[in-house]
């Protein structure tokens, strides 16, 4: 069974004993996943989403974090056009595989795949994109109309088709999807520049570092730190993950093994509770800072 089939599979499964825990008196079985799936489900996600985000443990998160996925796509698979429960799916997935990146990372890109699609299905509830999607438009033609409420749409799907594109960095055909990659970031960033904690400027941070100057494509060390400060400034450097990715991407680009070991072990020394819903991001960047220490050597 395909990655897809099995974590929809397990989702719809799991969803179905949520639904019946749930429920109270006689209903219809149309009228329990309607409105229990709708009405009901896409809060209760968005609360257990929102409790996971502080979770202490980030390696007990970690472990838990595939259930969460197969409930949320459950819940999706039922209420397929869903404005909140498809944010909420591809921010999940999106989380996920940056956390199993360097242990699985083709796992990571099929988890990165699926939340691509959960984002662009939420952008397609805009009519204007979802034409001109499936017309076979560029992206960047068809996201600068699209307003504030499609701030976590644009990030999750630029973010998701971002990292995927990291992962694949030795196939230029994969290469080609980096342009409509970063318009749904930069309009993202248009609306909120601050969102989630400034993470589009992270992920420019991290484009920037692997982009050479000459190229005109806005890369280069230079932007890539300006992305990463402004990104650190919007949290005073309490959102971990900046830093870690300054490490992987920045440091290892100029070489810099004292800035590489400075920033990881800044992050591991950090107090993961100083910014309210970031706590679970928190505790798995110390887990990344701590894996790329141990594998330094494969950078310098």
């Amino acid at each position: 069974m395909k990655t897809k089939e099995r974590i929809h599979l397990s989702g719809f499964i799991g969803l179905i004993i949520f639904l019946i825990i749930s429920s109270t008196g006689c209903q219809s079985w149309y009228r329990m996943t309607t409105k229990v799936g709708v009405n009901v489900g896409a809060p209760v996600v968005s609360l257990m989403i929102d409790e996971l985000k502080d979770t202490k443990s980030g390696r007990l998160a970690e472990k838990g974090m595939p259930g969460h996925l197969l409930l949320v796509t459950g819940m999706v698979e039922l209420s397929p056009n869903n404005f909140r429960l498809l944010n909420e799916a591809s921010f999940l997935y999106c989380a996920y595989g940056i956390f199993i990146e360097d242990k699985d990372p083709a796992f990571a890109k099929e988890l990165y795949d699926l939340g691509k699609e959960y984002g662009i299905r939420a952008l397609k509830q805009d009519s204007t994109f979802k034409n001109g999607y499936e017309e076979g438009k560029k992206i960047s033609e068809i996201v600068g109309h699209l307003g504030s409420k499609y701030v976590p749409s644009l990030l999750w799907t630029g973010l998701n088709s971002g990292l995927w594109i990291v992962l694949n960095m030795d196939d230029p055909a994969a290469l080609m999807g980096m342009a409509d990659t970063i318009a749904l970031i930069q309009r993202s960033l248009a609306l909120d520049e601050n969102f989630y904690y400034g993470g589009g400027k992270m992920f420019l941070g991290a484009y920037y570092a692997m982009i050479p100057e000459y190229l005109g494509l806005g890369g280069g060390p230079e932007n890539s730190q300006k992305m990463f400060d402004e990104a650190r400034a919007v949290t005073g450097g309490k959102f971990l993950l900046v830093d870690v990715l300054e490490a992987r991407y920045l440091a290892t680009t100029i070489d810099n093994e004292d800035k590489y070991d400075g920033l990881l072990n800044g992050v591991i020394e950090a107090d993961p509770t100083g910014l309210k819903g970031v706590r679970l991001i928190n505790e798995l960047s110390k887990m990344k800072a701590k894996h790329y220490l141990s594998i330094k050597s494969k950078f310098f």
